[in-house]
């Protein structure tokens, strides 16, 4: 609160969204859905981060009990180190790169290597490989979000941001609980009792990636990435979503004229 009370918030000029936007609170609560359902664009590709969300969820919950399965709680420390510098590096290079020139390209990119990495992490019961894949998963987290971001704020009017990325978060952040309440159960109920030598995926999948404790939460990883690219795949394919930044004007054309 003290830092808020020394920082000046301008107040953005009123836009045409704005203005449509205006009247009860109600009105003005609900803004934000009417303004995505007018771009088709926009809302597609918060539907696929919802999706992508929900999938890394999995990896939220899992990556703790994934490590401890075959290694020490001082391993998995140092792994999450690992994967902090991978965040720091990855936020350099935005910051000094900018990201592509058409951010709809780095954002679906940087996701799609991301479910790479997730897969990788999931395939071997390897610290060495973990840790690859930690860190390069968190070096695309900030190049993906910074992608997202710059989308967003180029796409809608200052004015109804606030209103807008309300809904933004509510769609994509809505569907994590379901994550966490199925994480464990669908580990220590399915995917792990089908992993142990004796387990059903045991001579297929598990001569692939092993068998014994820990390898059912693997596999989540595994399946997990490939929703991950599949969605990422589905999404490009989609004219809306690919076309986004060329078919919605940036903000600036939504401007009141002097």
């Amino acid at each position: 609160m003290f830092t808020l009370l020394l920082v000046r918030i301008p107040r953005p000029p009123e836009t045409a969204a704005g203005k449509a936007g205006r009247g009860s609170l109600r009105r003005e609560a609900g803004y934000g859905w009417v303004y995505l359902k007018e771009r088709p664009g926009l809302l597609g590709l918060l539907v696929l981060f919802a999706f992508i969300n929900f999938a890394l969820g999995y990896f939220s919950v899992l990556m703790t009990p994934l490590v401890l399965s075959f290694s020490t709680a001082d391993v998995l420390g140092a792994i999450f180190s690992v994967g902090g510098i991978g965040t720091l590096i990855g936020s350099v290079v935005m910051s000094t790169w900018g990201g592509s020139k058409r951010k709809i390209d780095g954002l679906l990119g940087s996701i799609f290597l991301f479910s790479v990495f997730l897969i990788l992490m999931g395939f071997r019961a390897d610290l060495v490989v973990i840790g690859i894949g930690a860190f390069g998963l968190f070096v695309l987290l900030p190049i993906a979000q910074a992608s997202s971001q710059a989308i967003w704020q180029a796409k809608i009017a200052p004015d109804v941001q606030g209103r807008v990325f309300a809904i933004r978060g509510l769609i994509a952040q809505g569907i994590t609980p379901l994550t966490y309440l199925t994480a464990g159960p669908l580990a220590d109920y399915v995917f792990e009792p089908m992993m142990q030598p004796n387990g059903a995926l045991a001579s297929s999948v598990g001569a692939v990636i092993g068998v014994g404790v820990g390898r059912g939460i693997g596999l989540i990883f595994v399946v997990m990435g490939l929703f991950i690219a599949l969605a990422t795949a589905i999404g490009y394919a989609m004219p809306r979503i690919r076309r986004v930044e060329e078919e919605l004007p940036d903000y600036g054309a939504d401007m009141p004229k002097e």
